[in-house]
């Protein structure tokens, strides 16, 4: 049984500690049979806002809420003329709000995508494989952790 004084520390450190701070992703996406089962697994495993889009120019429209992170499909919409590309969006999200993470997404992997995507400022780059999931929520966890560092 714990004594007084030990409940006091306790509830001490309860009030003490830094709470975890928000991130607010975006996910952009055509393919809807990858977004959305991705946008409920964010949604459902962390405590973060997580928008969807299915194209660029969604995804620039709604800027103005000044996401943490987007993770932005590399091939968006390759069969629309005259609309954004992941490229294109990457861009213009740099342009507009340079201190937001980019991760640039692929089904494929191409060195030459790769260099681009990270040459114009994507965070990083990260095929959808198995493993996109985990190192998606790593990477999230570790912008959390920044996010809730006091300074």
């Amino acid at each position: 049984m714990e004594t007084k004084e030990e409940i006091k520390e306790e509830t001490k450190k309860a009030f003490i500690a830094p709470k975890k701070k928000t991130v607010s992703i975006f996910l952009v996406d055509d393919d809807l049979s990858y977004l959305y089962p991705l946008g409920f697994y964010l949604q459902k495993n962390t405590e973060h806002m997580v928008f969807c889009y299915t194209t660029g120019e969604e995804c620039v429209k709604n800027l103005d809420k000044l996401p943490d992170l987007v993770v932005l499909d590399f091939n968006l919409n390759p069969e629309l003329p005259n609309t954004l590309n992941g490229l294109d969006v990457l861009k213009e999200i740099k342009a507009r709000s340079p201190e937001t993470k980019i991760v640039m997404l692929s089904g494929r992997d191409t060195f030459t995508g790769v260099v681009e995507s990270l040459k114009l400022g994507a965070y990083t780059y990260v095929i959808k494989d198995i493993e996109a999931l985990t190192t998606l929520k790593k990477i999230i966890d570790t912008l959390t952790e920044k996010k809730s560092k006091p300074g």
